[in-house]
């Protein structure tokens, strides 16, 4: 296509999606390697939900306050002055990981609060350095990266810290966001159109008006209230099966946590890019929105209770064989119901309200997950990950029963989602 060909000769966009690349994969293997190394540590489960609580807080106590700095500070700095921070801490922590234990969570913190200042300064910085015709081809290349890298994130850290360990796997990962800095610091400079002081209180404060605007007019209409809940709980369930991979994969599949990622990571990758290439063809050939989600919804959950409820009770490799079908499922199921969903949200949200709302979807989700994080962790610890999954599993039932019930307040677009 002509229009990718314009964006990969152009130097600065290069510069900024390696440094991307480069980014996303590391925060999703660092996230995954932190799980298997403090559960194969501790065996706790709860021990590993709290990374992801670590991961969590710096996003909604210093999201809003980070947004505004991409405004009101050079951005190249910001993004070299970030990078280099995540690569200092990560060596650090290549070098201490061995005497201290818990500093994993002070690293994770430490990450994901620098990352909270990375990521609005990239956002902020692509429109500058790409023409606005081509703008829509560099996002999707962007989102493309972002959900790469989570699939291959969680494939690549299970063989790093499997065959290499961990100490080298950091010291790998400090020298990946190296090259992402050295990257990013042959963008031009890009100065601040605002100033500060004055300019960070007004924003912040303007940041979090917009998110209570944003908040009422959800919950004052029907037809973006319903999925926004929907796409929360979505995304709240997806954190909880995430802290508990490695005792899925340990319990439930009978291989190392290091192994989570090929065993269950990869048939749910494989089902979520099946359903990703399905389902907008089904949609456009005119199957309801509401009837994709309904129906994804059905199978994610009888996926999950099995998961939970018939693979622990049979034989080992038929278990393991019907563990891998239902991987294969649920990440399908999960983009069925996420697509249609999402889509529904952007047709229905008024262009000046879609930024209030998705912004309210990120904080109110990242907020969200802290509490059922840490309630699904304990079950598991003292009941085992199966009944974890069944009440996961039974969770997503009522929801579909519910919507089947209740389909005259579901939302509607000329007759349906």
């Amino acid at each position: 296509m002509k229009e990718l060909s314009t964006l990969f000769k152009n130097r600065n966009f290069m510069h900024l999606w390696i440094s991307q690349i480069l980014s996303q994969l590391v925060v999703n293997s660092l996230s995954f390697m932190m799980l298997i190394y403090l559960f194969e540590e501790t065996g706790s489960t709860i021990a590993t939900s709290l990374i992801w609580i670590a991961y969590a807080l710096p996003a909604v106590l210093f999201g809003p306050i980070a947004a505004v700095a991409a405004d009101v500070f050079d951005k190249r700095k910001l993004l070299t002055v970030t990078l280099l921070i995540q690569s200092l801490t990560v060596a650090l922590f290549a070098l201490l990981q061995g005497q201290y234990l818990y500093l994993a969570y002070g690293v994770v913190f430490a990450y994901s609060l620098a990352n909270q200042f990375y990521i609005p300064a990239e956002a902020a910085t692509l429109p500058l350095i790409v023409p606005k015709n081509i703008l829509p081809f560099a996002n999707s290349l962007f989102f493309i990266t972002v959900q790469s890298a989570i699939a291959f994130g969680l494939l690549s850290a299970g063989a790093s810290y499997e065959y290499l360990g961990l100490g080298a796997s950091l010291f790998l990962a400090a020298a990946l966001l190296i090259l992402a800095y050295t990257s990013v610091s042959l963008l031009p400079q890009i100065r601040p159109l605002e100033r500060i002081p004055e300019d960070i209180s007004r924003g912040v404060a303007r940041f979090f008006a917009e998110l209570v605007e944003g908040y009422q007019f959800i919950k004052s209409n029907q037809k973006i209230f319903m999925p926004f809940l929907l796409l929360i709980g979505l995304q709240v369930s997806l954190s909880v099966v995430i802290v508990t991979l490695p005792a899925l994969a340990k319990d439930l599949i009978g291989v190392k946590p290091s192994l989570a990622g090929i065993a269950i990571g990869l048939p749910a990758a494989i089902g979520a890019l099946t359903a990703t290439a399905v389902v907008p063809k089904a949609i456009a050939r005119g199957i309801k929105r509401r009837r994709v989600v309904e129906l994804s919804l059905f199978f994610l959950s009888i996926a999950i209770v099995v998961l939970g409820s018939i693979v622990p009770n049979v034989h080992f490799w038929v278990g393991r064989t019907l563990a891998v079908a239902c991987f294969v499922v649920a990440g399908a199921s999960y983009v069925g119901s996420l697509i249609p969903t999402l889509t529904h949200l952007q047709i229905t949200t008024p262009k000046d309200k879609l930024g209030r709302v998705f912004g309210n979807i990120w904080l109110i989700t990242t907020a969200a997950t802290v509490v059922p994080v840490i309630f699904s962790a304990t079950i598991t610890e003292v009941f085992g990950v199966s009944l974890m999954m069944s009440l996961l599993g039974l969770v997503g039932m009522t929801t579909f029963f519910l919507l089947e019930v209740r389909k005259s307040s579901f939302i509607k677009i000329n007759g349906g989602l």
